[in-house]
């Protein structure tokens, strides 16, 4: 099944059907469905294999721009920041799970650091999704959200 693209113009035909969906979704999250209103036709299509997930739609990047960024930012590390990298990414690559807590003072370039994390993961193509706890940290991360706005569109769907 195909997603529509930005440009792509949708047809009337799909806007209804999707309403429906869309309408039927919404009720069932409040213990209904459409199927109480027989006046009201069914979607036809499943739209839920149809609309791209929005928090891998925000994560489209070039990864040759990445790459040269990782390069250059590697290159500017200090040896506690580079033995940082080398340990998140041996467990990202090795699928180990661990949990990594960044502390430090003001200053020591733990946003350098978190930033030149996620360009590497990116560059591997992979999906980087940060969250903070304040607005200032967001701020500076890279793609960087508060958790109420990075899944606030997600409770919609």
């Amino acid at each position: 099944m195909s997603y529509y693209q930005a440009d792509q113009e949708i047809l009337k035909d799909d806007i209804y059907d999707y309403s429906l969906w869309d309408l039927n979704r919404m009720l069932v999250e409040m213990g209904k469905s459409l199927a109480e209103f027989l006046s009201i036709p069914f979607s036809q299509q499943q739209w839920s294999y149809r609309i791209p997930n929005s928090l891998l739609q925000t994560e489209q990047y070039n990864t040759d721009e990445i790459a040269t960024l990782v390069n250059e930012q590697r290159t500017m590390s200090n040896p506690k920041q580079a033995a940082t990298f080398d340990t998140v990414l041996e467990s990202i690559i090795n699928n180990q799970g661990h949990l990594f807590f960044i502390h430090a003072a003001g200053g020591c370039r733990k946003t350098f650091l978190c930033n030149t994390i996620a360009a590497k993961v990116r560059r591997r193509e992979q999906i980087v999704l940060y969250i903070a706890s304040s607005g200032i940290a967001a701020f500076l991360l890279d793609r960087g959200r508060m958790s109420h706005l990075r899944f606030d569109n997600q409770h919609a769907q």
